[in-house]
């Protein structure tokens, strides 16, 4: 049998050859073998714990990382500044040593500026990759962006550029002492229902759809979101589910900032914590993490490798979601 490893871009849109990612697929062993993702750096990143999450992610001798997206602050309007973020990011990403592969999140796609800044650097906004007998489906959920009013947008970016001078300075604090009385408190006040706003296209859908014809004998599929699409109704969504349906799958986004797994379908759907990003709500889920992946016998086993303190690591079941489980805005 043929060891595969492709990466597959949708050439009835795209004729580039730059693409979000940094280093090759090695050939695969065939069997079994390891990746990890790594979850959100931004909305005001804690001083070297993302860094800190990429040696850990090395430390396990992985075949390759996907990163869910969010590495740069971003929501930058000039276009100078983004590509001075992304020269500070990319060269960890080169130089890690092992293959990363990025999903485009809002903070890197976040406004025209930072639109035309990804596609000159990283080509293409969302692919596919196949590793052995293991489908990745790369998707863009900022194909429209979060509703940001211009006061905001540069109430941001001034915070960005005090945590360029100063990166042990704390987000918040700088939003606060930069905004005074001029953007009341509700308006930093965090929930799921504000904060998630998915936008997919039928583009992708169409192209993964042609994907998973092609690659019908794989053993798993991931699906990578930045934002996680199932919380809200999405009709572009659940059209992609609906093509899953017969087949084993498992869903990993990012963007809450609060690791949670949901139970749908019979799989799993992974919101991951953070790697380095922004406290957002409280609980159990509250965590800086990567997410260790083994795949065995052609099915993955996780494992939660906690960030903070002495490290250590976890099994996803305790971040299963329950209906009892709540949480509070920060």
């Amino acid at each position: 049998m043929t060891n595969k490893r492709d990466l597959i871009i949708d050439d009835t849109k795209f004729s580039t050859k730059k693409g979000p990612w940094f280093g090759e697929l090695p050939v695969p062993r065939g069997g079994d073998y390891d990746f990890a993702f790594i979850s959100d750096r931004t909305g005001g990143a804690v001083h070297g714990m993302f860094e800190k999450g990429l040696e850990a992610a090395k430390k396990l001798n992985p075949d390759f990382i996907v990163s869910i997206g969010d590495l740069v602050e971003g929501y930058w309007t000039d276009e100078a500044e983004a590509h001075e973020e992304w020269d500070r990011i990319d060269p960890l990403l080169a130089g890690l040593g092992v293959p990363v592969f990025q999903t485009v999140g809002n903070h890197d796609y976040g406004t025209e500026a930072m639109i035309r800044v990804w596609r000159e650097r990283k080509g293409i906004d969302y692919y596919a990759f196949r590793y052995d007998r293991t489908l990745f489906l790369i998707a863009n959920t900022e194909t429209a962006p979060l509703p940001l009013p211009e006061a905001m947008l540069e109430l941001i970016q001034r915070a960005n550029r005090e945590l360029i001078r100063n990166p042990q300075a704390l987000f918040v604090d700088l939003i606060g002492d930069l905004a005074g009385d001029g953007v009341p408190a509700e308006a930093w006040t965090m929930n799921e229902d504000t904060l998630i706003h998915p936008h997919l296209s039928d583009e992708q859908i169409d192209f993964f759809e042609r994907v998973l014809a092609d690659n019908a004998d794989v053993d798993w599929t991931f699906v990578c979101l930045h934002q996680p699409a199932w919380k809200k109704p999405d009709p572009i969504f659940e059209r992609l589910e609906r093509l899953l349906e017969d087949r084993p799958y498992t869903v990993v986004s990012g963007h809450v900032h609060y690791l949670e797994v949901t139970e749908k379908r019979g799989r799993q759907y992974i919101q991951m914590g953070k790697t380095g990003g922004l406290h957002c709500f409280e609980g159990q889920g509250d965590i800086h993490h990567i997410l260790s992946v083994k795949m065995r016998g052609g099915a993955p086993r996780f494992e939660v490798i906690l960030l903070e303190g002495e490290g250590g690591t976890d099994t996803l079941d305790a971040y299963t979601k329950r209906a009892a489980d709540t949480k509070q805005t920060a």
